[in-house]
């Protein structure tokens, strides 16, 4: 309620037809207190006469005000416990009984577990994102140290002299690591080298060939193509409540596959150089397949490098999930490089 002006004309004692911008409306009364009626409702006057001011105050209730009432009364309330549930790539909440939270409840659930919604939506998102991380990160399971340990002293493990196929292979890579230290056979390193790397997962295909000679390995690598790459990635949208799969640029992939080859490589160092002591030094040179200037599919080799075993024993390796394996192949002289765009030159190979 409040002040305002109008204009007024008199029509017959008591009566008056009231003028204003917003319509007209009937006032019943005296000059000084009346009772308006009009589109807007009914209304007590009280006037000052000869100033044109009047106190107003609304004396029906509004037809919308009574449903308002009744359509409060009625309102959910909000539940004990609300959930969250992933549906496809969109938040769903729902209350105790697992029914859907209904939609009026739904911005203050949202507001009132903002902190929860966002923890939960990274969760997922770093879920469905594991295979890409999983790329760079393969290098994680370097061992710290070297395979010692003595096999069966009746000689070669059997199968039938153990419960089960694992404790069989446990036994008998310690006894191919015992013989591959006992001195430089070749034969006994290698066979203890591709029996270590034999039992290494690769998200991708990755192919070796070894070349070992007086405690010398050459690793010649054929490594996964650039178009094994994910070309998508997943991120959470928390004002949204939904995880989205955005499209990775050309250069991110670049990027993302040299990081790969980088894992690839410090990985194969490390489970060589802990397969056999006798191994003295690790070269790799690593290739791919792509297309030539001449439009022919060849092999070309993207990166070599050649660590000796003092160079790797400097490496903090309880502390390797911290070191980026490009920077710690930039520090054994690795010849890794890239254009512009991100794609790796080609290198020379080792011989």
């Amino acid at each position: 309620m409040g002040f305002r002006f109008s204009k007024r004309i008199q029509i017959m004692p008591g009566v008056r037809l009231n003028l204003s911008k917003s319509g007209a409306s009937w006032s019943l009364g005296p000059r000084g207190a009346s009772v308006s009626v009009g589109k807007r409702g009914v209304y007590g006057n009280v006037g000052l006469p000869g100033t044109g001011l009047s106190w107003r105050e609304r004396l029906d209730r509004p037809s919308g005000r009574s449903s308002t009432s009744a359509s409060t009364r009625n309102a959910p309330s909000m539940p004990s416990t609300v959930s969250a549930r992933l549906v496809d790539n969109q938040i769903q909440l729902f209350d105790g009984n697992d029914y859907p939270l209904d939609p009026s409840l739904i911005s203050a659930a949202k507001s009132a577990m903002k902190e929860e919604i966002r923890a939960f939506l990274h969760e997922h998102e770093t879920e469905r994102n594991g295979f890409i991380d999983s790329l760079k990160t393969l290098h994680h399971d370097v061992p710290q140290s070297v395979r010692q340990a003595v096999g069966p002293a009746n000689g070669k493990p059997q199968r039938e002299q153990f419960a089960s196929q694992g404790d069989f292979m446990a036994a008998l890579m310690t006894w191919n690591a015992d013989r591959a230290n006992a001195g430089c056979d070749d034969d006994h390193i290698a066979e203890a080298l591709l029996q270590a790397l034999g039992e290494l997962q690769w998200p991708a295909e990755t192919n070796i060939a070894i070349s070992l000679q007086g405690g010398r390995l050459l690793l010649d690598v054929d490594l996964p193509e650039i178009e094994d790459m994910p070309t998508s990635r997943w991120k959470a949208l928390i004002s949204k409540m939904s995880l989205e799969e955005k499209p990775i640029s050309q250069k991110d992939i670049c990027t993302l596959y040299r990081d790969h080859v980088s894992s690839i490589m410090i990985r194969l160092i490390g489970h060589s150089m802990a397969s056999s002591g006798a191994i003295q030094s690790v070269g790799i040179s690593a290739y791919t397949q792509r297309a030539s200037a001449t439009g022919h599919v060849t092999d070309e080799y993207v990166a070599s490098v050649t660590v000796t075993r003092s160079a790797w024993n400097g490496i903090n390796l309880p502390k390797i999930h911290e070191i980026d394996p490009d920077n710690l192949l930039r520090h054994f002289g690795a010849k890794l490089e890239a254009n512009a765009r991100g794609k790796l030159l080609t290198q020379t190979p080792l011989t």
